[in-house]
């Protein structure tokens, strides 16, 4: 039997961190869809409640306080290709829930994944983010972008539509974090803000803590798109002077690992892999000999 390649035979699967835009009307206005394909909405009860990205035909990943009403998989579901909320559309019922080990404070290891309970199909409105390997950091001052609803007070209006929007953010050292929030905590700790999670600072759009938890911040890298950050927590909306904190992705790729069990994790893209920007850097996630993620 010849071997399994490590490439999807699907010909809808574009390769992780890859757009496919395009314009479609809604309630009479001409906007952009397909700029954020892995971009998801979880809801509970089938109410939304935060977002989440696909790196996986069966997992999303999100942010651990978003799964504090409940740890029942089966109260939850998540509506992948969605472009404006409130929009009607299929909900994909779970069938875990994965909340790291040692999250119990609300602020560290931030960080959960959400196993579908059948796969999707992939399309030009979904598609998966790419993930780094623990040695693909950004570095201070880099300019990436958060995934947002740009919802006021974390509701959605049932009389409008919230598009999808984005936020420039840039990369700031932890330091500055620690200084900016330090009257929240005791003096022992401040280490809550430490190398799990990264800083950043909004520069422009619409502001990042609008019904953002959970969603991505994403990095662009050689026209590939990875998921550096999940959004955790900010202090106050529209205040500038405190930045947003960000669940280190990188910081957690053992953890992905060791908790989705039936994929494992390379480094590099085979040479038949039809998107050729991939570089060592990024982490590819390979599923019983067939690529899920690259």
């Amino acid at each position: 039997m010849a071997p399994s390649l490590p490439f999807p035979s699907d010909p809808l699967f574009q390769g992780c961190g890859q757009t496919n835009i395009s314009c479609k009307v809604v309630k009479g206005q001409l906007v952009e869809v397909g700029k954020w394909p892995w971009q998801v909405s979880i809801l509970f009860l089938g109410v939304y409640v935060c977002g989440g990205s696909l790196i996986h035909q069966q997992w999303v990943l999100t942010a651990a306080h978003c799964l504090q009403r409940s740890i029942d998989p089966k109260e939850y579901s998540v509506m992948v290709g969605v472009q404006h909320l409130p929009e009607n559309g299929t909900q994909l019922p779970l069938s875990r829930i994965v909340i790291h080990e040692d999250f119990n404070n609300l602020i560290s290891e931030d960080i959960a994944l959400l196993k579908l309970r059948d796969p999707i199909f992939w399309s030009p409105l979904v598609q998966p983010v790419c993930l780094p390997s623990t040695k693909l950091k950004p570095s201070i001052g880099t300019l990436c972008w958060t995934i947002v609803w740009g919802l006021k007070n974390n509701r959605v209006t049932p009389n409008a539509s919230h598009s999808l929007q984005e936020v420039a953010v840039k990369i700031i050292k932890n330091r500055i974090c620690r200084q900016r929030y330090q009257f929240l905590f005791l003096k022992d700790q401040r280490k809550f803000i430490g190398n799990d999670v990264l800083c950043a600072t909004s520069e422009w759009g619409v502001d990042s803590c609008q019904g953002n938890s959970g969603s991505s911040m994403v990095c662009q890298v050689n026209n590939t798109w990875v998921q550096m950050g999940v959004v955790s927590w900010i202090f106050s909306c529209n205040q500038h002077s405190f930045p947003g904190i960000y669940t280190s992705t990188a910081h957690f790729t053992h953890w992905i690992k060791k908790r989705v069990a039936d994929m494992r994790f390379v480094s590099r893209a085979h040479p038949a892999f039809r998107s050729p920007v991939f570089l060592t850097g990024y982490t590819l996630l390979v599923s019983s000999g067939s690529l899920w993620l690259p």
